[in-house]
């Protein structure tokens, strides 16, 4: 049953899907008081503000020409390290007791892949400390590769100690080094294929039936409310409401479907559901299932480690290459978390520097009026952070889980941390639409329509006294990279 929101409530809201008939309009206001005033505010999610998918049309959309699969690729990085499988010298393993490389003398590792090649000096977590030579040409020893090696160094005395040669070390190429007299062979360069990412477009579909005799009908009431672009929109008329409320409805479901959807296609490559056309039903995933291949972490929901937080913000720029001179990461949450993470950084402003409007003083009335207003913060790195607060985060209706504060729901504090800066050229995170189906509209004409041209006949596609609305889109989203996104997550979700 619906909530009272005050105790001068008249009556409960009713709420219905589907036909509505000048009867609905008499059940719902059947006393008829004189109206201290006939503005309705909704109360709804009309005025829930700017959404996540209004942001990211700041960014540049991704248009295809058909509503196929979507594919890109990703180049893995080429500068890496990689494990070490297994040292040995003399043709033994390596024990506590040994000394590899010492004197130059020769011993051979292991590793999983041809990576490294004759030339190169290679070089273990203690970097400067023992350098490699590679001597000669890797062997293939079943799925590994061998190289001899011998320690580059001046020190005669010098060996890799036992520790440094275990298993799991990891080990990076620096340089090759060739003799400046007649030398015969480089280093090699190495390569790394590149892989490829798919999602599907979805598309969604709304529509709605209503009679000749409900066009340009007054009822006893108006509406208020805020339309696509922000501006505040009066309704007079029933039909005024009903394709407010049908936009309003059909982005709000957009938007959800970018965010939340997740992929139907099984792990055979099928579709199992079907329409009323007998055709399959083909959704993508949205941004939330893309997600959560990257980084995910829970925090405790009363303690947020700033400092913890910030080492995961950190981690998503650590490289840049591709990026060029954009490095923008953007923290999604809801309100509470917003609030949450101010409350935590002003114990720790030497991490943050706020950027602020400088315009602090407003005139307000004969007044004045002191403000702080915060667009977002230079990290301890450069990076710049901005702090965008979703209504999506906030949503009562989607979100049912309350955090045991008592204030707000669990998904308010909720981080979904984006490296929103550019990967070879383009943004990380977009928009994709089939060009041309980004935004379809269109009506079903009965015997009375609101859009007939006064004075010539009514072209009918059937006979019945009203029209259909119909709206549609196919679209999807990517995320080009989700190894630049994490997701930080309160336990109470977990």
């Amino acid at each position: 049953m619906a909530q009272k929101v005050s105790i001068l409530q008249e009556y409960f809201p009713t709420d219905w899907s589907g036909l509505t008939t000048k009867n609905h309009l008499g059940a719902i206001y059947q006393t008829q008081p004189q109206d201290a005033t006939k503005l309705v505010t909704l109360l709804h999610k009309a005025n829930g503000g700017f959404n996540f998918t209004h942001f990211l049309r700041k960014f540049e959309p991704l248009f295809l020409e058909s509503d196929d699969d979507f594919r890109w690729r990703l180049q893995g990085d080429s500068e890496k390290n990689i494990p070490l499988v297994s040292a040995s010298v003399a043709g033994s393993a390596v024990s506590a007791t040994s000394k590899a490389g010492i004197a130059n003398a020769r011993f051979v590792l292991t590793f999983p892949e041809q990576y490294f090649s004759m030339t190169n000096v290679i070089v273990g977590e203690k970097n400067s400390v023992y350098p490699i030579l590679i001597v000669e040409d890797p062997v293939p020893n079943g799925a590994n590769w061998e190289y001899t090696c011998e320690l580059l160094t001046g020190d005669q005395a010098l060996f890799i100690p036992y520790d440094e040669l275990t298993a799991g070390k990891r080990y990076s190429k620096d340089w090759s080094i060739v003799e400046k007299t007649l030398s015969q062979k480089g280093g090699t360069p190495n390569y790394t294929s590149p892989f490829s990412m798919k999602n599907i477009f979805s598309m969604v579909r709304m529509q709605d039936t209503r009679p000749g005799n409900m066009i340009n009908r007054p009822v006893a009431f108006s509406w208020t409310g805020v339309d696509s672009d922000g501006n505040q929109k009066t309704m007079t008329t029933w039909m005024d409401y009903a394709d407010w409320e049908f936009e309003r409805q059909f982005n709000a479901m957009k938007d959800k479907l970018l965010n939340f959807a997740t992929i139907n296609r099984t792990s055979d490559g099928l579709f199992k559901q079907k329409g009323k056309s007998g055709y399959v039903i083909e959704q993508g995933a949205g941004i939330d299932q893309q997600m959560d291949s990257g980084n995910i972490a829970y925090y405790n929901d009363f303690d947020l480690d700033i400092k913890w937080l910030t080492e995961h913000i950190m981690d998503l720029s650590d490289d840049y290459s591709g990026y060029g001179d954009r490095r923008e990461i953007m923290m999604r949450t809801g309100k509470w978390g917003a609030y949450k993470f101010s409350e935590a950084i002003r114990d720790y402003t030497q991490l943050y520097t706020p950027l602020r409007n400088t315009d602090q003083l407003a005139k307000q009335g004969d007044g004045w009026v002191y403000h702080e207003n915060f667009t977002g913060y230079r990290g301890p790195d450069g990076t710049l952070i901005s702090v965008f607060v979703d209504p999506a985060f906030d949503d009562k209706a989607r979100n049912k889980v309350l955090h045991p504060s008592g204030k707000g729901v669990a998904k308010s504090y909720q981080y979904d941390i984006m490296n929103v800066g550019r990967v070879g050229g383009e943004d990380n995170v977009r928009l994709v639409y089939q060009k041309g189906m980004e935004d379809v509209w269109g009506y079903e004409p009965g015997l009375r329509h609101p859009f007939k041209t006064s004075g010539e006949p009514n072209l009918m596609a059937n006979p019945k006294d009203g029209y259909i609305m119909h709206r549609a889109a196919v679209l999807g989203a990517m995320i080009k990279d989700p190894s630049r996104v994490a997701r930080i997550i309160p336990s109470v979700l977990a």
